[in-house]
């Protein structure tokens, strides 16, 4: 951490600018000039000694036995001594000062307090009587107060936005507590702050977790949450297997069914017997079957909601359906009858269940080709539910229908 020479804040060690008042970090934490020692070095020494060189001064030093005065004269001192035990003099040399010192107060001056009254006032008070402690005071034992315990459930703050350098060629984050850019100093009073994402659900709740100290838990709990876990595993296993068993046979069949339908080149089932609503003259239900393109089935009356079925002895996979539309594949005699438009296609299975399928056919001579799966079919029923042309003579017809499947 870098700490600002100027306002003494911390800041980072990448920070080139100070957060809380701006100022170039790098000039603060330069080493010292040579320069700048060398001057407090000379201002130091030049003060030591204006405070010793101080003119001479004349003392009177008054004692019990005698008097001495230091007296100044061209620069000479001289101490003499009036106690007529001799007059020994101090000559010393002392430097002429431009600046008049006070004279200093002698201890002499000073004298000390004496007390006004008491059996200590003509005493020496150096050495005061120690004073006798009174009886020890009881204590009352004080209950210590228990520490504020956070609610687990605290909710957390949500934390403080960065700062977004408002200068284009910056744009570096800054902590919220910055008042200038760290990378280029600029001023982030009014810069705007950078957006907090919303938090999900489940990152708030996983902090919740996160906070809470887990309780430490006995043996016994231990063991019970270890036979609740395995219950718990061991029940869904049997749902799982009991789901599979009811929906995995299904499932596999398709499964099966779905390869060999893109295996397998499709089979023509021919069926064993047609039977229709109607018949026309000459316009059986057994020529629909017959292979011959020419020969058509046609219903004796309406044509809508007429039907043919056919049949087979054994299920079978049906995978495509053939139809033929019109009397004749050529063209002329083809618009000269009605022809089927929209057909249903209802398909039974060995157990009865029906499945629908509509196709549309396209108005022109020739086979069209509709894919119809089914499985386990047993019966294939088509009815007519509009037709191209109508009253015309025969209201429809259908001159081919071919199924094409795996047995």
């Amino acid at each position: 951490m870098i700490t600002c020479d100027a306002c003494g804040a911390t800041n980072e060690d990448t920070a080139q600018f100070c957060g809380v008042c701006g100022e170039y970090l790098w000039d603060r934490t330069s080493p010292e000039r040579p320069t700048d020692v060398s001057e407090h070095r000379e201002t130091t020494d030049r003060q030591a000694t204006s405070t010793t060189d101080a003119e001479p001064r004349r003392a009177t030093l008054a004692s019990d036995g005698g008097r001495a005065t230091l007296a100044s004269d061209g620069g000479r001192a001289t101490l003499a001594s009036d106690g007529g035990r001799g007059d020994p003099t101090a000559t010393t040399d002392a430097r002429p000062s431009t600046s008049d010192v006070p004279p200093r107060r002698s201890t002499s001056d000073v004298l000390p307090r004496q007390p006004d009254s008491g059996p200590d006032a003509t005493g020496d008070d150096r050495h005061p009587r120690p004073v006798q402690p009174g009886p020890p005071q009881p204590v009352l034992p004080i209950d210590p107060k228990p520490a504020p315990v956070p609610p687990d459930d605290a909710r957390p703050h949500p934390p403080k936005p960065r700062l977004v350098c408002p200068k284009p060629a910056c744009g570096a984050d800054n902590d919220p507590g910055r008042r200038f850019c760290w990378r280029c100093g600029e001023t982030l009073v009014a810069a705007p702050a950078a957006p907090v994402p919303n938090r999900t659900w489940w990152q708030r709740w996983w902090d919740r977790l996160r906070r809470r100290t887990p309780r430490r838990r006995s043996p016994r709990d231990e063991r019970a949450a270890a036979a609740a876990r395995r219950t718990l595993l061991i029940v869904l296993a049997l749902c799982l297997v009991g789901v599979l068993a009811v929906v995995g046979p299904p499932l596999v069949r398709r499964g099966v069914e779905a390869v060999r339908d893109r295996t397998q080149d499709p089979t023509p089932l021919v069926p064993t017997s047609v039977v229709a609503s109607s018949e026309a003259p000459e316009a059986g239900a057994a020529r629909l079957t017959d292979g011959a393109n020419n020969r058509y089935w046609a219903p004796n009356g309406k044509a809508v909601d007429s039907w043919v079925e056919s049949r087979f002895t054994e299920p079978v996979r049906l995978l495509t359906v053939v139809i033929t539309p019109g009397v004749s594949p050529r063209r002329q005699a083809y618009l000269a009858a009605g022809r089927p438009r929209g057909l249903t296609v209802i398909t039974v299975d060995a157990d009865g269940k029906q499945r629908k399928t509509d196709i549309e056919l396209r108005d022109e001579p020739g086979e069209q080709h509709f894919d119809v799966p089914a499985s386990d079919v047993v019966r294939i029923r088509l009815v007519v539910r509009s037709t191209y042309g109508p009253g015309l003579i025969p209201s429809v017809a259908i001159g081919e229908a071919e199924f094409f499947g795996r047995r």
